[in-house]
């Protein structure tokens, strides 16, 4: 039996209604969640075997969750609670909780991966996002004229997502256009646009070096120039902007993030 795609609004909506009931101001509530339908959860230690696991017991005939503290997803984290939601998600897409159930699917470990390719998976994350930062609730913390990575910043401690996660959501739901690029050791990694972002190529490759002129680059490859304020430069220093396109002559702004965990570089753009 093949489980067939689930489509995207449809989990759109379910993970917006279940946020709805169970919430405390803008956090979802998801040990709250996970004991309304009766799912048991551990935070425990499971060396780097996963990130997060659902299993479904034949014995007692019910679902678990698992979640893996040694890589940094405790109980009350940002991590932590992304990794609880995605599990969720595999929960409630009702074609992943029932070829748990029946067999159809084998149990897997989930990772987090910005660069991740499965379906199910991908599903999972999109239902922990839309559960953890709710459309209406979202729009509403990250209004405002100004913008600055300090509406990241907000966003992520108002939900308690991670800045990556909650960069991710702004892309697709965000009040500003903005683009931007991940990256490590001077190599672009991944890179994210919202639709209203002019759809310009790039003077970059995914898997090669930062353009020079980038403030990013130069973080990389000049000791001593980690800046984290906002910078102005032109399109043309990350782009090939079209020049019919007004927003080519436009000044752009790149700030950058700098995450000492995982050792990689956000670099966001936008302009005003």
């Amino acid at each position: 039996m093949v489980i067939p795609n689930h489509p995207i609004n449809e989990i759109d909506k379910l993970a917006e209604f279940i946020a709805k009931d169970f919430s405390n101001k803008n956090l979802t509530l998801l040990d709250e969640i996970a004991k309304d339908e009766d799912i048991s959860h551990y935070f425990d230690h499971y060396e780097d075997a996963f990130d997060g696991m659902l299993l479904y017991d034949t014995e007692d005939l019910n679902f678990h969750i698992h979640i893996n503290i040694d890589n940094g997803n405790n109980e009350y984290s940002k991590r932590g609670r992304y990794t609880f939601a995605h599990e969720l998600g595999h929960f409630f897409i009702e074609q992943h909780r029932l070829g748990l159930k029946y067999g159809l699917l084998e149990p897997h470990a989930s990772f987090h991966n910005i660069n991740q390719k499965n379906l199910m998976e991908l599903e999972a994350d999109y239902f922990a996002s839309v559960l953890l930062m709710p459309k209406e609730k979202f729009r509403i913390v990250s209004g405002g004229r100004n913008f600055s990575f300090d509406t990241i910043f907000k966003l992520s401690e108002a939900f308690q997502t991670s800045i990556l996660a909650t960069l991710i959501r702004f892309c697709k739901i965000g009040t500003h256009e903005i683009f931007a690029v991940i990256s490590k050791d001077n190599i672009a990694k991944w890179f994210l646009r919202s639709d209203d972002f002019p759809q310009w190529p790039f003077k970059f490759k995914v898997g090669g070096m930062l353009p020079r002129t980038t403030v990013a680059s130069e973080f990389f490859t000049t000791p001593e120039s980690k800046y984290t304020a906002i910078q102005e430069l032109s399109a043309d220093d990350w782009f090939y902007p079209f020049v019919n396109d007004g927003r080519a002559n436009k000044t752009m702004y790149e700030q950058c993030f700098y995450s000492d965990n995982y050792s990689y570089v956000i670099s966001l753009l936008w302009f005003k």
